[in-house]
């Protein structure tokens, strides 16, 4: 028994998703730069978010997980209860300074404690 509360702080480490080393990337985000378009990006510290988009009649929802690779925040959509048919599958958004930008490179998603306009 001791053998394995030696070995917890190890596993818990080696279990760490790759998000943990960069936790600066974790928190609320606005769009910005898209005009008649309302989006909001949710990264949570546990490797999931939270993800919506509005544009005239046209609602859209996400939640899944997110991970950080090669200058790119990757989220990947899951099926779940409160949205059984998410927005999109897999949205890559480039990483510009603290700004997250779409693939169409309208507009950027933005902490409301980074934007200096």
């Amino acid at each position: 028994m001791r053998v394995l509360t030696a070995l917890l702080p190890l596993v818990a480490f080696l279990a760490s998703p790759a998000w943990a080393q960069n936790p600066e990337r974790v928190g609320h985000y606005y769009l910005r730069g898209v005009m008649e378009t309302g989006s909001e990006l949710m990264l949570h510290p546990n490797g999931r978010f939270q993800w919506y988009l509005v544009y005239g009649a046209l609602d859209l929802f996400a939640e899944g997980k997110w991970s950080e690779k090669d200058g790119t925040v990757i989220l990947t959509a899951e099926k779940t209860r409160d949205v059984p048919e998410p927005g999109f599958q897999t949205l890559a958004l480039t990483i510009k300074d603290k700004a997250l930008v779409p693939p169409d490179g309208h507009g950027a998603y933005i902490r409301p404690a980074d934007d200096k306009d």
